[in-house]
């Protein structure tokens, strides 16, 4: 089956699906290791000619149960369905993860929302699933209740890349580090952050002939290295190569408090109130104290002459 995926948001369900095979999970970062359990869950389905449907959550559980500077996302939840979406599965399943939702027992998350949508004949999991208000739905749960239920259940140990797992755990930290390069490696797409280009100080075009989108952003993202990348921007489905400031530049910490500010390569045009998405290819160095506007320009261009040379 795996054909396009139907996107459904609970409760707009309509009728049960009939016989289905599933893959649970938030999935935050839609990285390597989630690719290779849905694609593999959507092979078992194909295999025993019934629908495959990803499970997954309107938001992450940390959002509901952690201060939101303590989150770390790699992707907006929008972002991370699209992700979702292209993976073959026919179905989409999102379900609204309140304080209610997250009160029910595994047994009655199973009842009264999966059962609803499809008659189940395998679920699919990571090996450290845990679901219901107790934890208790782990595997070796699932795989009991399934036994009773005519329902297999399949956990999967952690992808390895390279001889390391691949978790989104280590995808942040390689983020925190700078690591972009090496991050896209294990996410299968360079990392990025979506948000919306706002007015800034305007040094960079009026002063310097360099000007700069300054981008703000509501998602708790994973916290990037403070430094200047290589990277594009996404703008109305184009793609610009830029070099990006990450962190406030300590030549201007009095003027801005921006955390994100690309120069697009060879953009024309009014970006003000745009959604744009800058991904991030390498980190080119560190954050510098310019001790004139020449070496500001000369460090600047070298970067800029980088991205030209490199992703131009």
């Amino acid at each position: 089956m795996c054909a396009d995926t139907m996107l459904v948001r609970w409760p707009d369900r309509g009728d049960n699906i009939g016989k289905a095979v599933c893959a649970i999970g938030a999935f935050d970062g839609v990285h390597l290791g989630h690719r290779f359990l849905i694609e593999s869950m959507c092979a078992d389905a194909h295999q025993r000619g019934v629908a495959s449907v990803i499970v997954t959550f309107d938001i992450d559980p940390d959002e509901l149960f952690f201060d939101k500077s303590h989150v770390r996302k790699l992707l907006s939840n929008e972002d991370r369905f699209k992700h979702l979406s292209t993976l073959g599965a026919d179905y989409l399943l999102v379900l609204p993860f309140t304080r209610e939702f997250a009160a029910n027992t595994t047994e009655e998350f199973l009842d009264n929302y999966l059962l609803n949508f499809m008659d189940l004949v395998c679920i699919h999991v990571g090996f450290d699933f845990k679901l219901g208000a107790n934890s208790d739905g782990n595997v070796s749960w699932l795989s009991t209740w399934g036994d009773a239920h005519s329902c297999d259940c399949i956990g999967y140990d952690l992808f390895m890349l390279g001889g390391e797992p691949v978790t989104a755990t280590r995808i942040r930290e390689l983020i925190g580090h700078g690591r972009v390069a090496d991050a896209s490696r294990l996410l299968d797409y360079p990392f990025y952050i979506t948000g919306t280009v706002v007015h800034g100080r305007g040094e960079g075009a009026s002063r310097f002939d360099i000007p700069t989108a300054n981008v703000c952003w509501d998602v708790p993202y994973t916290p990037l290295l403070e430094g200047v990348y290589a990277g594009y921007v996404n703008v109305d489905g184009r793609r610009y190569p830029a070099a990006i400031n990450a962190g406030v530049p300590p030549t201007f910490s009095d003027r801005t408090n921006c955390l994100l500010e690309p120069h697009l390569l060879d953009f024309e045009g009014n970006l003000y109130g745009k959604q744009v998405s800058v991904s991030f290819i390498e980190r080119l160095r560190d954050l510098m104290t310019f001790s004139s506007e020449e070496e500001l320009k000369s460090v600047i261009g070298g970067n800029i002459r980088w991205v030209r040379e490199h992703l131009g």
